[in-house]
């Protein structure tokens, strides 16, 4: 996990040395120090907006199991959820881990936290796996789309298709599988923690469809936050091409693994808003403050908030 942080901060370094050298640094430095704070303001009630979306999908997957909680309380979660990530790099593993503990704080059984972290888990890769497609028809639409962004695209609907057509077999019970998988260490605990008949949650296409168009506003919340820096920025991009780089530069942090995209999801971002002819100075600068609301804004509130439920535990 070290070593991954480490290669994508380094990897993170260089590509903003690179951007800066391409461009005019000082053009660079007075951009960010002359971005209009109403733009900010925006940008900070978009990314508020996307914990609310995150929450409402726990919130969702629980009333399905009738065990309904208040929706504050699974924002919070989600707030906490963003720190761990970050704090400790585990493709997801360490803030998915929590929020199945601090559902079962909430008096919810293994069994049922599990199903609702899987739940969402599995109704994130839909509604990315659906703007990927709608990142390719913008791409499409405005004689954009490349040899390279093709295959990656292609790349990912496989990886996407393989994660979810997995989950989806073994949530049909342990009596359907083969006893040599169910042997395997890793694939026995989440069997165990499901039981022999998972709830009806994790093959509900009801709660799926709620579920991933709230997931599919998260997404397009982070864009719009994109968006509104830029503005911030002087600089004016059309909503479906900030979508569009929004989009392709978290397929890449996700194929990458690296943690938070770190590098990768920056230099994606930068080189697809130059194609939609945003200057270099614009790009940089506009990918390092949503890096800001993104990412180092909710360790604030995430550091508090998990002591919190450190303290509850």
């Amino acid at each position: 996990m070290r070593a991954g942080l480490i290669t994508g901060v380094l990897l993170l370094c260089v590509v903003l040395a690179v951007a800066a050298h391409l461009g005019k640094g000082e053009e660079f430095a007075k951009l960010l120090t002359q971005a209009k704070p109403g733009w900010l303001v925006v940008a900070v009630v978009l990314q508020a907006a996307t914990y609310v979306c995150a929450g409402g999908v726990w919130h969702i997957a629980l009333a399905r199991q009738g065990h309904s909680r208040p929706l504050r309380q699974m924002v919070r979660l989600g707030i906490v959820k963003v720190f761990m990530d970050q704090a400790v790099p585990s493709a997801g593993i360490s803030g998915n881990v929590l929020v199945a503990r601090g559902l079962r704080r909430r008096g919810l059984s293994h069994r049922n936290a599990v199903a609702t972290v899987l739940a969402g888990l599995i109704s994130f890769y839909i509604a990315n796996g659906l703007a990927v497609a709608g990142t390719l028809v913008i791409l499409w639409l405005t004689g954009r789309v490349s040899r390279f962004l093709a295959i990656l695209a292609t790349v990912f609907a496989v990886v996407l298709a393989i994660f979810l057509a997995g989950i989806l077999w073994v949530t049909r019970g342990r009596a359907r599988i083969p006893s040599w998988i169910r042997r395997i260490g890793p694939l026995k605990t989440f069997l165990s923690a499901i039981g022999d008949r998972p709830p009806h949650v994790v093959r509900d296409s009801g709660f799926f469809t709620e579920a991933s168009t709230l997931q599919l506003g998260l997404i397009a919340l982070d864009a719009a936050t994109l968006w509104a820096v830029l503005q911030s920025l002087g600089t004016t991009v059309p909503a479906g091409g900030v979508f569009a780089s929004y989009t392709m530069a978290s397929v890449v942090a996700m194929l990458s693994l690296l943690p938070g995209g770190l590098g990768t999801f920056d230099g994606t971002a930068i080189a697809m808003l130059r194609a939609f002819h945003v200057p270099i100075e614009a790009a940089v600068a506009g990918t390092v403050l949503l890096r800001g609301f993104t990412f180092i804004l909710p360790l604030i509130p995430g550091f508090w908030l998990a002591r919190a439920e450190a303290v509850r535990g």
